[in-house]
């Protein structure tokens, strides 16, 4: 079986929960080989001696505005209108298999 065959995205889109025509699988695979190719162009920058980076900035931001609470939801009031609360949480149904 090739890698992005049609059967690969029939099976992912019906895991999904996606309906997908022949001509939509046949644009992903497309989109899907470019992609593939593109990050096959980053694993063949050389990184040799540079150091990794834990902030993407050589300065520290400093526009960053500091977090105002305001317009507090209670608990109550959060799930007045919820359709199945559980123990104080928003209970909804499993989505992924």
């Amino acid at each position: 079986m090739e890698k992005f065959s049609t059967e690969y995205f029939h099976k992912l889109a019906n895991d999904l929960k996606f309906d997908l025509s022949d001509e939509e699988i046949e644009e992903l695979k497309k989109d899907f080989v470019a992609v593939e190719k593109q990050v096959s162009l980053f694993e063949k920058v050389d990184t040799e001696g540079v150091e990794p980076m834990v902030y993407p900035f050589e300065t520290p931001t400093v526009f960053l505005r500091e977090d105002v609470v305001s317009d507090v939801l209670t608990q109550e009031e959060a799930l007045k209108n919820v359709k199945d609360a559980r123990m104080g949480h928003v209970h909804v149904p499993k989505v992924v298999k």
